[in-house]
């Protein structure tokens, strides 16, 4: 009975691990903050076709006193943002600047009723999306 031994290097046993590719995860607070820039970037979208006009959430808010409450949104985009940079208060501030567009619609569907459907554009339409991320986005952010 003859038994041999072979001997092999170190470096031909150990697999040898390829670099995994890099992937950048997004968190929650970055997910917020990418959806209140996105809010408050289709704040100057058209939002309404009227008379052939195409006006945004800027121009709306120039037609009436009542209006001027647009400004709200983005003034909260800009608090949600500054709290997810911070983080402070994220859950609130995004929670309250997601729910602004909805208050919006609201408003407008109570003073023109159903023909709002009619005279909205894809600014609305992405104001709304990009609300209701905000508004369950931020429920289980850190």
């Amino acid at each position: 009975m003859h038994d041999e031994i072979t001997i092999i290097p170190k470096s031909e046993t150990t697999p040898t691990i390829s670099p995994e590719p890099q992937t950048v995860s997004l968190g929650r607070t970055q997910l917020v903050n990418l959806c209140a820039l996105g809010l408050c970037i289709s704040f100057f979208l058209p939002w309404a076709q009227i008379f052939g006009a195409s006006l945004s959430g800027f121009d709306l808010q120039k037609l009436g006193d009542e209006q001027r409450l647009l400004w709200l949104i983005p003034i909260f985009c800009a608090i949600t943002i500054f709290a997810g940079i911070t983080k402070r208060s994220l859950k609130i501030a995004g929670q309250l600047t997601g729910a602004l567009p909805f208050v919006v619609g609201i408003y407008w569907y109570y003073k023109i009723g159903s023909d709002l459907f009619h005279i909205l554009t894809y600014g609305a339409f992405l104001s709304l999306i990009f609300g209701a991320a905000l508004f369950v986005l931020p429920r289980n952010a850190k």
